[in-house]
């Protein structure tokens, strides 16, 4: 009874060899391949077995602790192979379900930009709105800032004009720039008993005052109405608005010579119009010492625009003027028209327009600015679409 190691080429030479040694009582101990070639280490005395019981029961004990530890990290054992079919349904179906999900986030990336694009578009500021395109004009801000309208502005009032067609949305901005620019007292000036006239050097001061002085006495049913002539100069200024004094039949008067505090007596029911000639830095000092000298003394005051004012000129009157808070009057409306610009600085300066007038004649020349006439001429000046 003898152990031997058995050595070939293969597994079945190997074999062979054991089997032909030990016949029917072969015991094989261990098989192993060296350097290519299988030995075969054999027996036929079956007491050699005892020798190998605690490797046998290392080896359980090893796979014991081996299946526990698999156990413990939640092992699972591989799932059985499913048919192509399967295999290929399931792997459709997530494919769908990943270009559906890339879809939709492409779908959200495409609307943030969107939305993107409509912030920066909203705040941007059309240098040269003559040249876009048909589509893009047809928007009533562009359309706007075609006619010349403040960008400013426009953003202001833009509750005006958004959810309605072009048409719709510049009226409905007319209005509302109508409500901003008319002044809701004009009546002030028919119960005033004193009214300052002033602007600049040919803006329609004189024009204006015997324009002002018909409108009155054809409406307050009176003559006693006098010309105050405020001049800084003996210029031909005087005999203009004496002239005008000669045509109404109405009285005209020196700044020099009127009595202030005669004013102040309630019994005299005379109105005076006050024209302050030259331009308006000699205006406004006269206006502050008649207010420094007379703290009582009531009167309206109308500044005089002349039509085809720009906008920078506007902005630098109204700095000016500011605190005496006058209403304005638009003149010589007949030689050049008020446009888009002009209206635009008025309303950003929260000044308010009481008057129109663009004509020689005195008679029926005075057209008080409100919401309604406002409207009607921007929308006759404004409409082309």
């Amino acid at each position: 009874m003898t152990t031997q190691l058995f050595k070939a080429k293969d597994v079945r030479s190997a074999i062979g060899m054991v089997t032909e040694e030990f016949g029917d009582e072969a015991i094989i101990l261990s098989t192993k391949k060296n350097n290519g070639i299988v030995e075969i280490e054999a027996s036929n005395n079956n007491e050699i077995l005892t020798s190998f019981p605690r490797a046998n029961e290392e080896n359980k004990a090893f796979s014991k602790i081996f299946l526990k530890k698999l156990d413990e990290k939640n092992y699972k054992a591989p799932q059985k192979k499913l048919p192509e079919k399967n295999i290929k349904s399931g792997l459709n179906k997530n494919i769908n379900d990943i270009e559906s999900q890339n879809n939709n986030d492409d779908l959200k990336s495409i609307k943030k930009e969107i939305l993107e694009l409509k912030k920066q578009i909203s705040g941007m500021i059309l240098t040269n709105e003559s040249n876009i395109c048909d589509k893009l004009s047809s928007s009533t801000p562009i359309k706007l800032r075609q006619d010349n309208f403040s960008p400013k502005l426009i953003s202001e009032l833009n509750y005006s004009y958004q959810g309605r067609n072009l048409e719709e949305g510049k009226v409905s901005f007319f209005r509302e720039l109508s409500k901003k620019l008319s002044i809701s007292d004009f009546e002030r000036v028919l119960k005033s008993r004193n009214i300052f006239v002033f602007g600049n050097s040919g803006s329609g001061k004189s024009t204006l005052v015997a324009k002002l002085a018909s409108y009155i006495s054809d409406v307050r049913k009176t003559t006693n109405i006098n010309f105050i002539d405020v001049s800084n100069t003996s210029t031909n200024h005087s005999e203009i608005l004496r002239g005008y004094s000669r045509v109404l039949g109405l009285k005209m008067k020196d700044f020099n010579s009127f009595n202030f505090n005669e004013n102040f007596n309630n019994d005299v029911k005379d109105i005076n119009i006050f024209d302050f000639s030259g331009d308006l830095s000699f205006s406004l000092e006269k206006i502050n010492e008649i207010r420094n000298m007379y703290k009582n003394f009531d009167f309206c005051s109308i500044l005089a625009l002349q039509s085809g004012s720009n906008s920078a000129m506007i902005n630098d009157v109204w700095n000016k003027v500011s605190n005496i808070k006058p209403m304005i009057a638009i003149t010589k409306l007949d030689e050049c028209w008020t446009g888009a610009e002009e209206l635009s600085a008025i309303a950003l300066n929260k000044a308010r327009i009481g008057i129109f007038t663009g004509t020689k004649v005195l008679i029926d020349s005075i057209l008080p600015a409100n919401e309604h006439s406002l409207t009607k001429y921007m929308k006759e000046n404004f409409q082309s679409v």
